[in-house]
């Protein structure tokens, strides 16, 4: 039989092995370890450290991960002060301050490692952190670590099947998987949760602190932490054992009860007071193969660490390290202190190489007698491509005024700007800013800028420009007050304060009446009214779909500008986007969504360019929206305006001061229908004449598709004028057309 006898010191893990004359199959012994250890900091401190250098796990399933300034170098001092230096780590990517992400530590390789999306709960990085560790023996152990959510039951329970789901799609059928981390559940047999857990996983023997108390918060009164192995993973478990004490059912950790601490130092008797939850191990004896000679004592060592190398983006490179030791070795990379999924071989190849992998890489080389963690190599991509800061705004102005276009940019220098209108170069428009002084209607069009370097270019985001022939006056307002003044906020009005109009809710939403915008409007606190909407959808469903509308005529009105004050309760969406109609059913989105915060702040529209000009069947909509239409990422679903909330469909919209605002047409008279002369193409360009009634304005617009609502506006000019516009070769085709512009 073999014997091992392992300790640990702050710098290095040593082994020592007695070879006997009995020949058997080794053995492994693996703890398991749920952690939600930290205090109110939801930081680790020296008590949380303390416990985990007492316990000695092999894997932690860690939640609230944050520690010192969450750098790599910071969890790399945590691990080896309370672990040893030979054990890896993987965490949820870090966001920002009030992150609590989850974790995976492991004394064993980490093969691959990731975080699965919690979509019951909209944090950023309070997911569900699995790994794959590179245990002894010929099966794979997969892990996941898992922070569920305090507000309900029910969401535990689709928490529980969501991540059901996951691991039946990713993980093999035979692996060995473990489930462990922070339930919060109110009760052992609390559904649905437990009963979805059940149907994969095992809860018994049920873990308890050796004085039969299996309650792991922090007051000992709910079974919140747990760690459950697949049914075929059970079959090696195995008592867990102290000096002093076994625990055949595994052990519930509490300082103040545990005796004697000699077993588990340098733990104080205060140190689970101090934690969140108590900490929960079980183990698990992994048989080896059968042995006829002394296993080799040979740890791993590092002969030639990976070099700093600095690379030009499109290049090939290969960082590599060099080490000896007893056969088999196991290598996992690492990428600024996260594992790199794959990257379990003596070298990791970028081709090509990209700006995004510019970092620092270390690599743990292990077997099974230790483990060795290699010096960091800086890989530094140079020759950066050029990366869009800060963008131009859009803006609205009066004819006259001075527009001012700004962008910021990083990259490698020397950058070069040019400044496109309606995508074609505009001549001398070549520095981060561009001023247009005395800007005319004519000017009005989409604007954008391409940042050029040796490395590449980017252009940024396309903006527009309105320039408002006169100042605009009200076409109707809604203040949402009370008609007759009376004293309080929570009685109003969906009358117009000004002009004519109706204001309604869409399906689905009802709405009540509170405290409007103190600062705009001039009715001040006391009988300041804004219409509360809410009754949204619910997470997922009816993307753009529920809000208010109200419908406006303008006949006669040209220059068309919304404006009104928004706020979002903390649960309610914090993205919205105003839609407009033409002819009273078919509704277009602006192409700027709009942002709620939990406090009023006005927002404004321009209309100029989208032709609602002299419209009686002109309408408009403010309605909710996902993340993913509203800014382009991949979240589709809605996020909620409170830093720390989760969205929810009692969550609230409430608007007030919504204004259209348009400039009369000067003549009864309209404008002639715009003539286009013919397409000439040559030097890269198409061009045509727009002509029709001289001085009266039109709009050149465009589609790829000839879809309702798909015509995107280019220039505006006074007739007669020349369009032209650059032609690159295999763009999409285009269709043109020219509409009135006033």
């Amino acid at each position: 039989m073999q014997h091992f006898l392992k300790f640990t010191t702050t710098r290095m893990v040593c082994v020592v092995m007695v070879w006997l004359v009995i020949t058997a199959e080794s053995a492994q012994d693996i703890r398991i370890m749920a952690a939600n250890l930290n205090g109110n900091t939801q930081s680790y401190q020296p008590f949380a450290l303390r416990i985990l250098q007492g316990l000695k796990p092999d894997v932690v399933c860690i939640q609230e991960f944050n520690y010192g300034g969450n750098a790599a170098a910071d969890f790399r001092s945590m691990l080896d002060t309370c672990l040893g230096t030979n054990y890896v780590y993987y965490r949820e990517p870090f966001t920002g301050n009030g992150d609590i992400p989850n974790g995976i530590i492991s004394r064993f390789p980490i093969v691959a490692a990731g975080s699965w999306a919690d979509t019951v709960q909209s944090s950023p990085n309070r997911g569900f952190a699995w790994a794959q560790i590179g245990i002894p023996g010929t099966n794979a152990l997969y892990v996941v670590s898992v922070h569920l959510l305090t507000s309900s039951a029910a969401n535990r329970g689709a928490e529980a099947a969501n991540l059901q789901a996951l691991i039946r799609a990713n993980f093999p059928t035979n692996a060995w998987v473990v489930v462990a981390g922070d339930f919060n559940t109110d009760t052992r047999t609390e559904l649905p949760t437990m009963t979805t857990f059940g149907s994969y996983l095992s809860d018994t023997p049920i873990p308890d602190d050796g004085h039969g108390n299996a309650y792991t918060s922090g007051g000992r009164n709910h079974p919140h932490d747990y760690v459950l192995p697949s049914f075929n993973f059970t079959n090696v478990e195995t008592a867990s054992v102290l000096p002093s004490h076994a625990f055949p059912n595994g052990l519930v950790f509490d300082s103040s009860v545990y005796s004697p601490l000699s077993d588990v130092a340098p733990v104080q008797a205060t140190d689970s007071t101090n934690a969140q939850h108590m900490a929960v191990i079980k183990d698990f004896l992994i048989a080896g193969t059968s042995i006829t000679n002394p296993p080799s004592t040979n740890a791993p060592v590092i002969t030639m660490p990976p070099q700093n190398q600095t690379v030009s983006p499109g290049s090939n490179a290969t960082l590599r390290v060099t080490a000896s030791g007893a056969a088999p070795l196991a290598f996992q990379w690492y990428f600024n202190a996260a594992a790199l999924a794959g990257a379990t071989n003596s070298s990791v190849s970028f081709m090509p190489v990209a700006l995004t992998n510019t970092g620092t890489y270390f690599v743990v080389v292990s077997n099974l007698v230790g483990g060795v963690t290699s010096a960091p190599a800086v890989f530094t991509v140079s020759n950066f491509a050029p990366v869009i800061l800060a963008g131009p705004q859009s803006q609205t102005l009066s004819a006259g005024s001075t527009a001012t276009f700004t962008v910021t940019a990083g990259g490698t220098a020397p950058l070069a700007y040019q400044w496109l209108l309606a995508g074609a170069p505009i001549t001398g428009a070549s520095g981060t800013t561009y001023a247009l002084s005395n800007a005319q209607t004519n000017n009005s069009g989409s604007y954008s800028v391409v940042v050029t370097n040796v490395a590449g270019s980017v252009t940024s985001s396309v903006v527009m420009l309105s320039v408002l022939s006169t100042n605009p006056t009200v076409i109707a307002q809604w203040n949402f007050n009370s008609v007759t003044p009376d004293n309080s906020t929570s009685t109003g009005s969906t009358v117009p304060s000004m002009g004519s109009g109706t204001a309604s809710l869409l399906s689905g939403n009802t709405a009540s009446f509170a405290t409007g915008d103190t600062g705009l409007d001039p009715a001040g606190t006391t009988d300041n009214s804004g219409w509360n909407t809410t009754s949204y959808p619910a997470q997922g469903t009816g993307n753009k779909t529920r809000g208010v509308q109200f419908a406006i005529s303008t006949a006669g009105k040209q220059t068309i500008l919304v404006s009104w004050s928004s706020q979002s309760s903390a649960t309610g969406s914090k993205y919205g986007r105003l839609q407009y109609t033409t002819n009273g059913t078919d509704y277009y989105d602006y192409p700027v969504a709009f942002t709620n915060g939990t406090t009023y702040t006005p927002k404004t529209n321009s209309l100029t360019a989208v032709g609602v000009n002299n419209n009686p069947n002109f309408a408009i909509r403010l309605v909710s929206e996902y993340e993913s239409t509203a800014l382009g990422t991949a979240n589709n679903n809605y996020v909620a305006a409170g830093a720390t909330s989760t969205y929810g469909t009692a969550g609230t919209m409430r608007y007030d001061l919504v204004t259209i605002y348009g400039t009369s047409i000067i003549s009864n008279t309209l404008p002639a229908a715009p003539i286009l002369g013919a397409v000439v193409l040559g030097a890269g360009q198409l061009r045509f004449t727009v002509s029709g009634t001289s001085g009266s304005s039109y709009v050149v617009q465009a589609t790829t598709n000839l879809v309702i609502g798909s015509w995107v506006a280019l220039f505006t000019n006074a007739a007669p004028f020349t369009f032209t516009e650059a032609k690159v070769a295999g763009s999409a085709q285009k269709f043109y057309r020219a509409v009135t512009g006033q």
